[in-house]
């Protein structure tokens, strides 16, 4: 009887070993299954204190490259082993996904010049952004019989809304078939305002070759007509315009207007047109199309008088709205000049003060 429970205890014995040792191996099966999965998915694997990483090779097949392809193939570099240590690992930039990489906006190059309504001379349209000359599109420009008005200094009252200004235009005709005309004025908000249009005479009449910004009796921004190489340049923006039969510059157009009035008086009539182009010292340069509106009773020095009315309208936001009167009576000088800026300016007025007087020096 003592023996038959040994034996029962010891096969209860045998049996509990067997269920241990299997549930062991269970065990060991679960841990070793996922540890292999780990290091399958896994970029790096610690071992023994080095870091290595897991890299997957795939063998691809290519075609030997023919001659042009072979050329434009750099040459094989040697292939150096990498140490994969934590050191060495830590050491390599690390790149981002292309969704987390930042983008720079593209540059915006802004092409339009704000207009100021403060002188004849300021403002502008769209201007070239770089050093080669562009094309000028749109029809040729008709250009006009002139005849140059006598060597004359007018004197502007200048007004914008209840502040007041004055200006000064000298108009100087040398004897060797030069001119300088000079604006001097203080505006209504009491900044001075200096600019000089230095130039001759061809076939379209007046030929600007200068016109300069002057602060202090000195030059601060040019635009510069140079005739022989037919463009025109700027000492300031980096671009330059083919230069146009009868262009003129910000300041030199409103005598061009005179001359052109003076010498064909059949033009002046209302729905007439005249049209020019006009460039300023900071790159602009369009056309500038003047309609002529009829004539009006106006004010003037010594009485009243009947100017033509001609208006030149803004092309896009930001331009001048020029509005002048031109007194046959006074040699097509103007009585009034109105400049807008559109949209939102407040118009500067320009308004003739005494008589046109007969300029004795430039």
């Amino acid at each position: 009887m003592q023996l038959v429970r040994r034996w029962l205890a010891a096969a209860l014995a045998s049996r509990r070993l067997r269920r241990a040792a299997g549930a062991l191996g269970c065990v060991a099966a679960v841990l070793l299954g996922h540890g292999l999965l780990w290091i399958a998915v896994s970029p790096e694997v610690t071992l023994g204190g080095r870091q290595l990483a897991v890299v997957q090779v795939r063998h691809l097949s290519l075609p030997a490259p023919g001659p042009a392809l072979a050329s434009a193939l750099p040459d094989p570099q040697p292939t150096h082993a990498v140490s994969s240590t934590p050191a060495a690992h830590a050491a390599m930039p690390v790149p981002r996904p292309r969704a987390e990489r930042s983008r720079q906006p593209p540059r915006v190059v802004e092409v339009a010049e704000a207009a100021n309504a403060d002188s004849l001379a300021d403002g502008g349209n769209a201007q070239p952004t770089s050093a080669a000359m562009p094309r000028v599109a749109g029809p040729p420009v008709e250009t006009y019989p002139t005849r140059i008005p006598s060597s004359t200094q007018l004197n502007f009252t200048l007004q914008r809304g209840a502040a007041t200004g004055e200006a000064t235009l000298h108009w100087q005709v040398d004897d060797v078939g030069g001119y300088v005309l000079q604006l001097q004025a203080t505006l209504p908000q009491g900044r001075a305002v200096e600019q000089r249009s230095q130039g001759g005479f061809d076939e379209a009449g007046l030929a600007p070759l200068r016109l300069a910004d002057r602060r202090r009796g000195r030059d601060v921004r040019a635009a510069n007509f140079q005739r022989e190489q037919r463009k025109i340049s700027f000492s300031g923006p980096r671009s330059e315009w083919p230069l146009q039969a009868g262009a003129q510059d910000r300041l030199s157009w409103l005598v061009q207007l005179v001359a052109i009035a003076a010498a064909t008086p059949a033009a002046m009539h209302e729905g007439a047109a005249l049209s020019m182009w006009v460039v300023g010292t900071r790159g602009a340069l369009s056309v500038w199309r003047f309609e002529v509106r009829g004539r009006q009773p106006l004010a003037a020095p010594n009485g009243d008088a009947s100017a033509w009315w001609l208006v030149r309208e803004p092309e896009h936001p930001y331009d001048l709205r020029v509005e002048v009167w031109l007194d046959p009576a006074r040699g097509h000088w103007p009585l009034r000049l109105r400049q807008t800026q559109v949209p939102g300016g407040e118009p500067l007025e320009w308004t003739l003060r005494g008589e046109p007087q007969p300029a004795l020096g430039g």
